[in-house]
């Protein structure tokens, strides 16, 4: 049986490999001040969908390892002044290396045997 600390060797070795670095980031009250983790993400796209007067939205998914958010959140540094829950929530944003910010809509962390072994996340922008 393959336990969790295997499962997330296993997702950080394919996300150094074949992930991008990202910025996870939290807002922090309602100005413009954040807090951020940066982390390896594999991005998988969807298609864009014109919105009225040829305007597109592009949705995407994140698949995150749980390894960066814990090391900050051991070091104080996530969720840090910004508060609230340990994993991605919806109203996060994600960056990219290209882009701006792009706000998360949907979010899931596996867990099985009750522990974190990644994270999915659908983000639009």
């Amino acid at each position: 049986m393959t336990t969790p600390a295997e499962i997330i060797a296993a997702l950080d070795t394919s996300l150094a490999e074949h992930g991008e670095a990202i910025l996870l980031r939290r807002r922090v009250g309602t100005g413009s001040t954040f807090v951020e983790v940066a982390c390896r993400a594999k991005v998988a796209g969807y298609a864009s969908e014109v919105l009225v007067q040829g305007i597109k939205q592009t949705a995407s998914t994140f698949i995150i390892s749980p390894t960066a958010i814990t090391a900050a959140v051991t070091a104080g540094t996530w969720p840090g002044a910004a508060g609230g829950d340990t994993w991605p929530r919806v109203g996060d944003f994600i960056r990219q290396t290209i882009g701006g910010d792009r706000r998360i809509e949907a979010t899931r962390p596996l867990m099985p045997g009750g522990q974190v072994v990644r994270i999915e996340a659908k983000v639009l922008g």
